[in-house]
């Protein structure tokens, strides 16, 4: 059976029409909140009562969430965000989108600012003790990205004092560099976009990556591949909310059930071509005869 690391890589190799295994109708990675007070009313209650849905999610991180040349807030999980909008009021336009900083995502959301949060946030158990977190509404982990003609087909090639990788500055990709291929020159920069172009213009020979991102990239520019062999395991994204409401966490938890994997898949499916150029793959449950 084809593993989600085959599958991503494969879709970015000359075989045209792969698709990515970053969507998983998998189970909840993160334990379910328990069902609040009996007198207390579920936020599911609140959002319909209000007629609108107030999403937690970022304006700088592409292809997630970001502002475009239009200035318009656009991106996937600002699209996956109207999609669950639409299944509370049957209408994606009855959503205001609060941006906020990653660091203010567990207040905004402990305290009630944000209805749930959607911005690129890996589900780890440390965060589930502060949020409770859907089932991953797509995968990631940590790539890396060469020019098509390069000779690097494996980590190990890289560890070589004539390649050059770039780097964010977060300590934990130096880290992992110096882990994985000490012996390799780094570059360090502020921004994903310069990460890549340092490979573009013949600065590095590889730059590390988000799965999802590194598709992003590579839509608009087929003379790159991700290598076979991926920097981390793979992770899941989900959407997270409070803890205290199980009526609230089963409606957003059953809504990304279905688009993966039911009746809001087509719609689904859509979104992940517009943004990652390929199609999701996982399996989609029959709606024939219902």
């Amino acid at each position: 059976m084809t593993s989600r690391r085959h599958f991503i890589t494969r879709a970015t190799g000359v075989a045209a029409g792969a698709g990515l295994v970053l969507a998983q109708a998998a189970p909840a990675r993160a334990q379910a909140p328990s069902p609040p007070a009996a007198a207390g009313k579920s936020k599911l209650d609140e959002v319909r009562a209000r007629g609108k849905v107030i999403v937690g999610v970022t304006s700088e991180a592409p292809p997630f969430g970001f502002i475009d040349d239009k200035s318009e807030l656009v991106g996937f999980d600002i699209d996956v965000a109207k999609l669950i909008a639409k299944g509370i009021f049957g209408d994606d336009g009855k959503i205001d989108l609060f941006k906020q900083g990653f660091a203010a995502r567990w207040p905004n959301t402990q305290n009630g600012t944000i209805d749930f949060g959607i911005m690129v946030t890996t589900i780890y158990p440390d965060r589930a003790l502060q949020v409770a977190f859907t089932r991953p509404y797509i995968d990631s982990g940590i790539v890396l990205v060469v020019k098509k003609d390069s000779p690097v087909k494996t980590i190990a090639d890289l560890n070589k004092p004539e390649f050059t990788v770039a780097h964010l500055t977060a300590p934990v990709q130096e880290e992992r560099g110096k882990r994985l291929y000490p012996n390799a020159k780094f570059l360090t920069f502020d921004a994903i976009s310069a990460q890549f172009n340092a490979v573009k213009l013949g600065r590095a020979t590889a730059c590390q990556l988000d799965a999802p991102v590194a598709l992003f990239y590579l839509k608009d520019n087929p003379e790159f591949r991700i290598l076979d062999e991926w920097l981390t395991d793979v992770t899941g994204n989900g959407i997270f909310l409070r803890q205290d409401d199980f009526k609230w966490w089963l409606f957003l938890d059953t809504v990304v059930a279905e688009m993966l994997g039911g009746s809001r898949w087509s719609e689904y499916r859509a979104i992940y071509k517009k943004w990652f150029g390929v199609e999701p793959r996982h399996a989609r449950v029959s709606q024939s005869g219902r």
